[in-house]
């Protein structure tokens, strides 16, 4: 074999250089991310999500990367809470915000007396007082007011019939403040749950009542919901 044979085939032997080894691994990485994504995007359509998690998730996650977290709707509830404090019911009112706006809880006797659908007469003031903060802060929010009540059921013999009636018409009474006030009957929501909704149990695991948790059962919520929408 020919001298020229020899280097042809010796040239065949040597390795050629490749190119694009480094894109090469960034595009595999690039698909195995996106194939990561859809992936968490198919587990969070199967899933609800708590707002009260995800919002600590995403402050811890926030403040590790030395962010600052904000509130949802934050300065919203800071002012109605302010207009509460002045009005002498911050401590039986709570507040809470999340990703679908702000929900405020007037707990125990705040506007009623035990059993009775008549607005009592410090609310009345108080209504005037926080409504209008209520509606200079939320005029893209629907309202949607709901009524409570603890496990005791009504006395019979009187008009209304049981703590779901008790609720609903508590509510309404309410809903009838905003009206007053110009909100629109398209904004506005009025709903009994009676006592079907708890914040914290009406009994031991005996059967006895815990009073101090039958009257924070016993509440009025407004809830400031973004969007025109009505939302339950």
């Amino acid at each position: 074999m020919s001298s020229k044979a020899n280097k042809y085939q010796h040239d065949d032997h040597v390795p050629h250089e490749e190119h694009g080894g480094e894109e090469g691994w960034l595009v595999s990485y690039a698909d195995m991310m996106t194939l990561l994504v859809g992936f968490f995007v198919i587990l969070m359509s199967f899933s609800e999500i708590n707002q009260e998690k995800f919002e600590e998730a995403k402050k811890s996650i926030t403040k590790e990367f030395g962010g600052q977290y904000e509130r949802p709707y934050g300065d919203i509830a800071d002012k109605i809470k302010g207009a509460l404090d002045k009005a002498g019911v911050g401590n039986q009112v709570m507040i809470k915000t999340d990703e679908s706006g702000v929900e405020i809880s007037f707990l125990g006797t705040a506007f009623f007396e035990t059993g009775s659908v008549d607005v009592k007469a410090e609310a009345h003031r108080l209504f005037n007082s926080v409504i209008p903060q209520i509606k200079m802060e939320s005029s893209d929010f629907s309202i949607v007011i709901e009524g409570h009540t603890d496990d005791v059921p009504l006395a019979g013999g009187g008009l209304i019939r049981n703590n779901w009636e008790l609720s609903s018409i508590r509510a309404c009474r309410v809903l009838d403040f905003f009206l007053a006030q110009g909100f629109s009957k398209d904004r506005v929501t009025a709903v009994g749950y009676g006592e079907a909704r708890p914040m914290v149990p009406n009994r031991d695991a005996n059967g006895v009542a815990i009073p101090a948790n039958q009257a924070q059962n016993r509440r009025v919520v407004i809830k400031l919901m973004k969007g025109k929408g009505k939302t339950l």
